[in-house]
């Protein structure tokens, strides 16, 4: 046996709601108007929508010339050139030393050495991408390459750079057309 309480509240809530119009005609706060709900005499609710817009009221404006205008683009900030502090310029030089004698482990030791002492440098990031053409890591090295772009920015020297070593390590892979792309960027930064 169904409780005779919870389906009287099921129909009073049903024919109560049948009671309201679905579709109401009205007016925001700048008198636009959304639907409006029309009854064809014999049919219920149809649903239509203003043809024609509504004229302006006094005092107010379209809403697309309430924006303001968009910003114009700001020149990229200039940054000075990336240098290295004297701890880190000691480990690049024994680490550029350690390269030339063939003693790729010993470099990547002093590089890393730099790199914890100046994580945000992007020399030492472009230092260690040449460190990884010489081992023949060449996916890394363009990794390497396009960090030192990222900490780079305004600095067309540094970036210039950062984009040979993309371009020599795409150029080791093959990738021809992306190697030239990235060394026309590399000649454009280097001229400014």
């Amino acid at each position: 046996m169904v409780p005779l309480r919870p389906l009287i509240l099921v129909v009073v809530l049903a024919v109560s709601g049948c009671a309201v119009p679905p579709f109401m005609k009205g007016t925001g706060d700048r008198g636009a108007t959304s639907a409006t709900a029309t009854r064809a005499p014999g049919s219920g609710p149809v649903l239509s929508t203003p043809t024609e817009a509504l004229p302006p009221q006094a005092g107010t404006e379209p809403a697309i010339n309430a924006l303001p205008p968009a910003p114009l683009p700001r020149e990229r900030p200039r940054t000075a050139a990336a240098t290295l502090s004297p701890a880190s310029k000691a480990l690049v030089s024994q680490a550029q030393a350690q390269r030339k004698k063939g003693d790729l482990p010993g470099a990547t030791v002093s590089l890393e050495r730099a790199l914890r002492i100046e994580p945000n440098n992007p020399l030492l990031w472009i230092e260690m991408g040449r460190l990884r053409m010489d081992q023949r890591n060449f996916p890394q090295a363009e990794n390497m390459g396009r960090k030192a772009l990222a900490m780079s920015v305004g600095d067309d020297r540094t970036q210039s750079a950062a984009w040979q070593l993309i371009a020599d390590s795409l150029r080791a892979r093959g990738r021809n057309p992306q190697a030239e792309e990235a060394l026309a960027k590399a000649r454009a930064l280097a001229q400014q």
